[in-house]
């Protein structure tokens, strides 16, 4: 008699363990959250992301916190707030200045980017970034505003389409930062998508280097579901940036699967597609190495209070609908805490830590890297994934050189039934138990299968026992 498995996609896949790849540690690839509403993240959210170990984290500095009412005044109680519960989360900061107070932009009006008094703008940003990395020793890196090339549109309350212009305004900003703090790195722009975004991030690059003036490193945001998008998109930025700055620090900034409008339900998050798209992204950035590393976007789910934005933007409707009545459910967390499968594979993911070894065999399916931590774990982590008609799967592992003794085996899956019991289960429980948990034998020339249905994500663990 037969079964469903025999005739199933098989992927034959060699991990040899003597062949060192050099270190690995996928960390850089994090988390932000976005400048949506002011309360400080929550205590179970602050919590999770903490037990994740994160190695940076991207924020939003937004006008509604009002850090600077009137001429002379600063008032830092909402940021502080704010603040100290992302430093919680642990890991530095990069902060992204989106501020734009009313005595030094009078008129709400995105296309107005340049203050009425530009050393009192000045004053205002020395201010503040000593705030948050000498007072508080929180932010290691300052972005100078989001989305500019698409404005409020992006969540900011600036459009600057010419980069040219921007230059202008990043000039005027950075200088303050550098002379208050030489060592703190200071860069931008937080490029809308892809389209255009190779011309204008080295464009802005270029008129740094001509001008001499110092740009740390620079970013852009993009959505897709589509791991070959982003890696020739990234690739491409990369080789426009390096003809003007070669090697500079480059991050995709808001990184996600596509998030149109078409449908915003509670069990789309659910879908563990979600968590294969963006692990075999990472993978194929990871390997392609243009980007120096991504950040999920957002952490947890966002509300939006159009309230708050009133003072200083005129589409407080179009963040009401994105965030409110169609909102899109991005994050690791919900509101309350409660886990999704993305949370999972990046927890997953970090497990990747220590010594990278060799693996053959992967391909545009069956993705998959190998680690060798420093306490002696062995990981195999696997992602069966496909943008259109991913099929079920086997991975046929088969080491080479592996290390004898015997262990315990752990196979953790981020699929269907997993995310299902997530989804039922409504909890902030950031422990995933094992789909399967056995005692091997480990030889140099062990063998095994493990089922890695179409759009999951798997990690293969071996804790050696004696």
């Amino acid at each position: 008699m037969t079964d469903r498995f025999t005739d199933m996609l098989r992927h034959k896949l060699t991990i040899d363990w003597d062949k060192d790849a050099g270190p690995i540690d996928l960390r850089n690839h994090s988390t932000g959250i976005g400048g949506v509403h002011s309360m400080p993240a929550p205590a179970p959210i602050v919590d999770a992301i903490a037990r994740l170990k994160p190695r940076m984290i991207r924020i939003f500095l937004q006008e509604f916190f009002y850090i600077y009412p009137d001429h002379g005044v600063f008032d830092w109680a909402k940021m502080d707030a704010y603040m100290d519960a992302v430093h919680a989360m642990g890991g530095d900061i990069m902060a992204t200045i989106c501020i734009k107070p009313k005595v030094l932009y009078p008129k709400v009006d995105e296309s107005i980017w340049m203050p009425t008094d530009v050393k009192e703008w000045q004053n205002v940003i020395r201010e503040m970034v000593l705030r948050y990395t000498k007072v508080k020793p929180y932010v290691t890196h300052w972005a100078i505003a989001n989305e500019m090339n698409i404005g409020e549109f992006g969540g900011c309350p600036y459009l600057i389409t010419n980069p040219d212009d921007f230059f202008e305004y990043y000039k005027i900003t950075a200088q303050p930062i550098r002379e208050a703090l030489p060592d703190v790195k200071v860069g931008g722009p937080h490029y809308a998508g892809s389209k255009g975004g190779a011309e204008y991030l080295a464009r802005f690059v270029e008129l740094c280097k001509l001008n001499n003036v110092g740009v740390d490193f620079i970013c852009y945001n993009m959505y897709s579901n589509n791991p070959d998008e982003h890696q020739s998109d990234a690739r491409g930025m990369r080789n426009a940036v390096d003809k003007f700055f070669p090697g500079i620090e480059f991050y995709m900034t808001e990184f996600n699967i596509g998030i149109g409008e078409e449908v915003s339900l509670e069990e789309k998050p659910f879908d563990p597609k979600r968590a294969a798209s963006l692990a075999a992204s990472i993978l194929q950035l990871h390997e392609d190495g243009a980007l120096d590393g991504t950040f999920q976007y957002h952490t947890y789910d966002q509300w939006n209070d159009p309230r708050e934005f009133a003072a200083f933007y005129e589409r407080t409707r179009f963040m009401a609908f994105h965030w409110n009545d169609h909102p899109h459910r991005c994050g690791l967390l919900d509101l309350k805490g409660k886990v999704r499968p993305q949370y999972f594979m990046y927890k997953l993911l970090y497990e990747l830590a220590g010594k990278r070894v060799a693996m053959e065999g992967t391909g545009k399916l069956m993705r998959g890297l190998s680690s060798l931590s420093d306490n002696g774990n062995l990981n195999v982590f696997l992602v069966n994934y496909g943008e259109k008609g991913t099929p079920d799967g086997i991975a046929r592992c088969a080491f080479e050189n592996a290390p004898e003794g015997v262990y315990t085996m752990n196979v953790y899956k981020i699929d269907k039934e997993s995310a299902a019991a997530m989804k039922a289960a409504q909890t902030t429980d950031t422990n995933l138990p094992p789909a399967e948990s056995r005692v091997v034998y480990l030889h140099p020339y062990f063998k095994f299968d493990v089922f890695i249905p179409a759009d999951t994500v798997g990690l293969v663990q071996f804790v050696k026992e004696c």
